[in-house]
Parts: structure tokens; C-alpha cells; sequence
């Protein structure tokens, strides 16, 4: 202790100025714990109200955005399978059709055939009977243009 003391007496520092950094240190604990701490708690919870919620707000907003996205892209790939498969019904449809309309044709083209070849059997039958008109109106009228019967 005398040694600081003598320290003290050669930087010219008296017990009173040793008295007053002690109280100053003493009333710097005090202050810190009355004062500082309350109000660095008071400035965390100000940034805890304000800076927190916007940082959790934004998360909301990417996760919304995100979902949007996801939202929109099932959407699209459903209106594709939608399309896909209303195009298949009319490829589909269309095929039968194709294929009534060719059955039609064949059915068609097979009356047709059918008429023709009973126009020309009627023809012929029709022919068959006007030569055998023909030659029996041909000897009536020799007989009568004649007036004797003709062989």
C-alpha cells in the first residue's frame, strides 16, 4: 500500500481524487443497471416489434410466391392434359366417323354394283323381248302389208 501511495504523492494524485474514480466507477455500475440495460432491452424489443415481423413478413410473401408459382405451373400442365386428352376424343371420334363414312361408301358402292347389274339383266330381259316383239310385229305386219301369212 505504500508503495501506491508513493505513486499516488509522485503523479500528484491525491486520496480525494482516488475517493472520486472509485465513486465514479461505483455510479457507473449503478447507472448501467438502472438505466443502460433497460434501455438497450427497450431498443431489442423495438427491433424484436419492428424489424422481426417484416423479416417474417417477407418469408410469407416468398412462400405465398412460391405457392403461386407451384399453383400456376399445375394449373398449366393440367389445361395441357386437358387439351392432350379432348384432342385424343377428337381423333378418336373423328376415326369412327372415317370408319362410317368408308362402310357407308362400301355398302353404297355395293348397291350401286347390285342396280347395275340388275339394270343390265333387265336390260337384256327388256332386249330379249323386244326382239321377240320385233319379229313377231315384223311377220303381222308383212302378213297384213302382204295380206297372206308369212313363215
Amino acid at each position: 500500500m505504500e508503495l501506491v501511495l508513493k505513486i499516488f504523492e509522485t503523479l500528484d494524485i491525491t486520496l480525494l481524487a482516488v475517493l472520486q474514480m472509485g465513486l465514479v466507477i461505483v455510479l457507473t455500475f449503478i447507472l448501467s443497471l438502472t438505466l443502460v440495460r433497460p434501455v438497450l432491452a427497450t431498443f431489442q424489443e423495438r427491433e424484436n416489434l419492428s424489424v422481426k415481423p417484416l423479416e417474417e413478413a417477407k418469408l410469407l410473401v416468398d412462400e405465398a410466391d412460391a405457392k403461386t408459382r407451384q399453383y400456376e405451373e399445375s394449373q398449366r400442365k393440367a389445361l395441357a392434359e386437358a387439351l392432350a386428352r379432348k384432342r385424343a376424343r377428337v381423333e378418336e371420334s373423328s376415326r369412327a366417323e372415317r370408319k362410317e363414312i368408308e362402310s357407308a361408301m362400301e355398302e353404297t358402292n355395293r348397291q350401286i354394283d347390285a342396280m347395275r347389274e340388275q339394270i343390265a339383266s333387265e336390260k337384256e330381259a327388256a332386249a330379249q323381248v323386244l326382239r321377240t316383239e320385233v319379229s313377231h310385229l315384223s311377220q303381222e305386219i308383212a302378213e297384213k302389208v302382204l295380206g297372206r301369212s308369212v313363215a
